[in-house]
């Protein structure tokens, strides 16, 4: 049987920290050795991990800074459109 991963253990309650980056990356490296250690591993919390302040600051300044946030979306916004 796999074990279950602790992920998002450390997670502040309030505003997004500063260096979100860097926090999101140190999470992925940890995912990625968990993973390649035991490729049974399952990742039962991913929600948490997803939803963290962090993870969504970075996902946006992603999404936004490509070439295709100047496109609208099916909802008919762009990237950084109120």
């Amino acid at each position: 049987m796999a074990r279950e991963a602790l992920v998002n253990t450390d997670a502040p309650d309030g505003p997004v920290p500063e260096g979100s980056f860097a926090r999101v990356l140190r999470m992925q490296t940890k995912l990625h050795r968990w993973a390649a250690a035991d490729p049974g591993c399952a990742f039962g919390d991913l929600f948490n991990l997803v939803h963290d302040p962090a993870t969504l600051k970075v996902a946006w300044q992603r999404v936004a800074g490509n070439t295709g946030a100047r496109s609208a979306g099916v909802d008919g916004l762009r990237a950084g459109d109120d």
